[in-house]
């Protein structure tokens, strides 16, 4: 008698990011959101039999789902607001970005980060973390609504342009506060905005806050400003990694992620590989236009990395396209120092844009083998623009998009199937946004001149 699962997911493909490689004709078995059996379909057929079954075809492609390990959803209501000239600001973050966020009400957070889920589940993201934005509980409310995971956090700074903004004990107060928002799809992180943004008492005392169990990771902004490493040189002695090090924010026995990290030098980056539960994530688009080449094209040591989109201020949320900047980036980088042409495959890739094996969050994600969980990403490979012809993971990586993503399951759970939104009407979403326009529109237009006057005005301080 055949045993009895919740689904069977059949693929042309399925590419497992595990042991099996990849797998032709394949599919996936799955009980109560994890993944009891990944084989052939002849051989799933054999021994299961499904409640409910989705088969997309010989030319489809299931695989793990994307993590994007640094997004900022209540920034998307900037997108096509910012400018080269604004690019230039020394930094965009603080003249800006944290601004901006500040000034939202809850309704507009909220509505960003709804587009901003809806945008990355709908391109097979099956868990994000957000980088710290003022309404954490709006972030834990649309990833319960869209159905995908997500470390929420709050904006965790109290120090801006120099001159302390906040009382130590509120910013505390705010992340303690977080605990209360765990559910079937949020999870409570910890986060530091920025070494700069952070009194030192603040900061030595996150270490200590983040090492309560209820919280499942920490997330900091490090290594992205060549500014930040003039910061902790001159304050300390020692370069953001080994500052925070120092302070004991890699010791937590949880996921510590570094976003952007471009800034490292040979020494920390020898102090990276070390560290099997500390990641960097690159976010290659922000990056190269912010900060320039990654030293992770290069690849010189083995480092656990991951992608992020940065959010929609500035990205399409789709960890599809992002995995083919990054291959230009460390192409071009590699090539120009060393003429390689091989750093950066795209089986490395791939792994990086899911999760690295679950290491990035801590979780049992972004591998196809029992007993992990069942969030899997189902992609049409017969679309003119990536047209599957032989190698399914280079097909991925280097044609196709979120545009190709046909199913998405979280838990098991669809999140997307047949292209559309299952939880949210996706074209509800973008009416929500933009109907939010003539609220956003002064908000963003009244900072914009604040910041031409105090930054662009000749003999302006």
């Amino acid at each position: 008698m055949k045993e009895r699962v919740d689904l069977v997911i059949k693929a042309g493909y399925v590419i497992t990011m595990g042991s099996r490689g990849v797998i032709r004709r394949g599919a996936i078995a799955v009980r109560n959101g994890v993944i009891v059996e990944v084989g052939t379909a002849e051989s799933i057929d054999s021994r299961y039999r499904g409640e409910e079954v989705v088969d997309r075809g010989r030319d489809s492609i299931a695989m793990p789902g994307l993590v994007d390990c640094h997004t900022h959803t209540q920034q998307l209501l900037l997108r096509s607001a910012i400018s080269d000239e604004l690019l230039a600001l020394p930094p965009i973050w603080t003249k800006l970005l944290v601004p901006f966020e500040s000034r939202l009400s809850r309704r507009l957070a909220y509505i960003s980060s709804l587009a901003s889920a809806a945008a990355m589940a709908r391109s097979g993201t099956t868990f994000f973390i957000e980088a710290g934005g003022p309404y954490p509980d709006a972030v834990a409310q649309v990833a319960e609504e869209v159905g995908i995971k997500a470390a929420v956090t709050p904006s965790f700074y109290n120090v801006l342009e120099g001159r302390v903004v906040e009382e130590e004990s509120r910013v505390r107060e705010r992340l303690l506060a977080v605990r209360g928002l765990r559910g079937r799809y949020a999870r409570p992180w910890c986060s530091v905005r920025q070494v700069m943004m952070v009194t030192p008492r603040l900061l030595e005392e996150v270490a200590e806050v983040c090492r309560d169990g209820a919280y499942s990771g920490l997330t900091m902004h490090l290594a992205e400003y060549q500014g930040e490493v003039d910061y902790t040189l001159t304050a300390a002695g020692l370069r953001p990694l080994e500052y925070v090090e120092r302070l004991g924010l890699l010791d937590l026995g949880k996921p510590v992620v570094l976003a952007h990290g471009v800034y490292v030098s040979p020494h920390e980056a020898r102090v990276l590989a070390r560290r099997r539960n500390v990641s960097v994530c690159w976010c290659p688009t922000v990056d190269s236009w912010l900060m320039g080449l990654h030293w992770l094209g290069l690849r010189y040591v083995d480092t656990l990395f991951g992608v992020g989109s940065d959010g929609g201020a500035f990205s399409e949320l789709d960890l599809l396209h992002e995995v083919k900047v990054a291959r230009a980036v460390a192409k071009a980088l590699s090539v120009s120092i060393s003429y390689t042409k091989t750093v950066l495959t795209p089986a490395e890739i791939l792994a990086a844009a899911t999760g690295a094996g679950g290491r990035v969050v801590g979780e049992k994600v972004g591998v196809l083998e029992p007993g992990y969980a069942a969030d899997v990403v189902v992609l049409d490979g017969r679309r003119l623009h990536g047209a599957l012809v032989y190698s399914p993971i280079e097909a991925v990586v280097n044609f196709m998009d979120g545009r190709d993503v046909i199913d998405v399951f979280v838990d098991g759970a669809p999140t997307v199937l047949g292209g559309s939104l299952v939880r949210v009407d996706g074209d509800r979403v973008v009416e929500k946004l933009l109907d939010a326009k003539s609220e956003v529109e002064p908000v963003i237009t009244e900072l914009l001149r604040e910041v031409k006057k105090g930054f662009f005005t000749p003999g302006s301080s």
